[in-house]
């Protein structure tokens, strides 16, 4: 007998996915930090870290999202030249004179 629910761990399939997985962890780990002890705040230090790890991985997000979007750029480079030497077959020859 099959069960009505199936509940299946779902994970990123690319890098993208596991960045932006990545970036909410983070965030919530240090916002649970902050609500388990809020004396926390008054520390310069903490605030430092804290900003500096938020607003790294708010930077980094963007970059490795650009990064994994040109994986397949490579498959794409091939397609496109293949295209562009079908074309330049079947066009017809420029003639070596120049036009007056």
């Amino acid at each position: 007998m099959k069960p009505w629910v199936t509940i299946k761990f779902v994970t990123p399939r690319d890098g993208r996915g596991w960045i932006g997985l990545g970036c909410f962890a983070l965030v919530v780990f240090i916002l649970g930090m902050v609500a388990a002890d809020k004396t926390i705040l008054e520390s310069d230090a903490f605030l430092i870290l804290a900003t500096a790890l938020i607003v790294t991985g708010w930077v980094n997000g963007p970059v490795g999202w650009a990064y994994q979007a040109t994986k397949g750029g490579g498959e794409l480079a091939d397609r496109n030249a293949a295209l562009v030497q079908r074309q330049a077959e079947a066009s017809p020859p420029i003639s070596e004179e120049p036009k007056p």
